[in-house]
């Protein structure tokens, strides 16, 4: 395990987080620095082994197989059940040999954590589902180990799951044109595509945490500020930020919405938002001491759980409101613990840089080049949230409302049979077409009713950054 965490103590006797003491590298950012494990040791290759054989299946989800025909669904649900079963029969394998050793848990909690998902996921609607003690006990003790939330994270799927495209460059510095993600649940291009978009925003962000991390720290120490420097940094900081909307945008070119929608995010949906509301059990969990408190952490994966924007507000001192501080205290509990650590000891800080900026304001105006720059700087997250905003209206926001649109003409459909040869209408809620019709239109509605409230979140976010400027 990482060693104890330190404050770095600055020359005026403050305390300021040591990016170092929270495993954020210098050139990495929140990356690991070394390249994740691809495959844990031969003493847990039945969980490599039993992933490998549901990767390499391609299965269905419950919520996709609503769209095969009869044939096709039997198979899909036949292929899914023999996996299943395999994993029932799987042991408890003991994590004693990895206790301490960070590579081998965030391995073993990436391939426990699809398991879960694949298991649950394939579980067809009209069962519940019930994740075995297979995998239940070896993933609570693993994070209780990681101090990590027992569940698929962004951490998981994007932070602590990739290499390189070159294996012979294992010693090189990951690049956002050698690297890739080791493993998907759709076995699509898309899903890696949305993966590798995460990747390369983290190691380009490491460079705006670097500068601002540089920022911090002269103007916390508070003796002779070189204020060109910081505004260079502040610059330099801007088109860093520049470029991250740049790799977000991307996001067009390498995921396409109807895939990330059907085929992507119905793998990615938490224990507490199943479709058809049925309650997760986790088998064993009664073995693990402090489960319980451990599982209220089951909500779906997100790019909101990486630190990497909100650690960039909290150096420029972009303010929080009630919404804001709800969402942050939410998805940090599901960021890597040193980390969450860090980001925390940022938020509760004074506002460095934006103190210093306010302050050459009041003796030099508005006009002044380093208020100029962090205006600038500022102006740049906001735009960058704008991107967001319009990936979130394409992947999410638009295909939803199809989804809900789609539902209710089938469910309008289905509630009555137009016979031309009789001339009668007929009630066929009887008929199992017409269940499973309307059974999806109840489905959509959930989702539907969260856009409104989705955006109305994003954009006082944006919003709320455009008013850091300094004026």
């Amino acid at each position: 395990m990482s060693s104890q965490i330190l404050p770095y103590e600055s020359v005026n006797g403050s305390t300021t987080a040591a990016p170092q003491d929270f495993q954020v590298a210098r050139r990495m950012g929140f990356l690991p620095p070394q390249m994740p494990l691809p495959r844990l040791p031969a003493e847990w290759e039945e969980w490599e082994a039993t992933l490998d054989a549901a990767t390499s299946q391609r299965f269905k989800a419950a919520e996709q197989l609503a769209a095969l025909d009869g044939p096709q669904k039997f198979v899909e649900e036949e292929k899914a059940s023999a996996w299943r079963k395999l994993v029932d029969k799987m042991p408890v394998l003991s994590i004693d040999n990895i206790k301490g050793c960070e590579r081998e848990l965030r391995r073993a909690h990436l391939v426990l954590t699809f398991m879960v998902q694949f298991y649950a996921h394939t579980t067809p609607s009209t069962e519940s589902i019930t994740i075995p003690r297979s995998l239940t006990v070896p993933l609570l003790r693993v994070s209780r180990e990681l101090n990590h939330a027992p569940f698929v994270t962004y951490s998981d799927h994007d932070l602590h799951n990739w290499s390189f495209k070159d294996p012979r460059g294992q010693d090189a510095i990951p690049m956002s044109d050698n690297i890739q993600s080791q493993l998907t649940l759709s076995g699509t291009t898309d899903e890696a595509g949305m993966y590798l978009v995460g990747l390369r925003m983290e190691l380009k962000g490491a460079e705006a945490l670097e500068l601002l991390g540089r920022s911090t720290k002269e103007i916390e120490a508070g003796n002779n500020i070189d204020v060109d420097r910081i505004t260079t940094h502040l610059t330099q900081t801007t088109k860093v930020i520049q470029e991250l909307k740049s790799i977000l945008m991307t996001t067009k070119e390498l995921v396409r919405p109807e895939i990330f929608f059907n085929d992507i995010r119905p793998w990615l949906v938490g224990a507490d938002a199943d479709k058809w509301g049925r309650k997760w059990v986790w088998g064993g969990k009664e073995e693990v001491e402090n489960s319980e408190q451990m599982l209220t952490k089951v909500s779906s994966p997100t790019a909101g759980q990486s630190p990497l924007i909100p650690t960039l507000d909290a150096y420029l001192g972009v303010e929080e409101d009630d919404s804001k501080r709800s969402f942050l205290d939410r998805v940090r509990g599901y960021m890597d613990r040193q980390h969450e650590e860090y980001l925390q000891s940022l938020r509760l800080r004074k506002k460095i840089i934006r103190s210093f900026v306010q302050g050459i304001a009041k003796e030099r105006g508005t006009n002044a080049p380093v208020v100029v720059a962090y205006n600038a700087a500022v102006q740049a997250m906001k735009s960058l949230r704008d991107a967001h905003l319009v990936i979130v209206t394409l992947y999410i926001i638009i295909p939803s409302r199809k989804m809900a649109k789609t539902s209710e003409k089938s469910a309008r459909v289905s509630s009555v049979d137009i016979s031309p040869a009789s001339g009668k209408t007929e009630d066929c809620s009887h008929e199992g077409s017409s269940g499973t019709n309307n059974e999806h239109a109840g489905e959509a509605a959930p989702m539907v009713d969260q856009v409104p409230e989705l955006l109305k979140i994003l954009k006082g976010f944006r919003d709320q950054t455009g008013q850091t400027c300094v004026e």
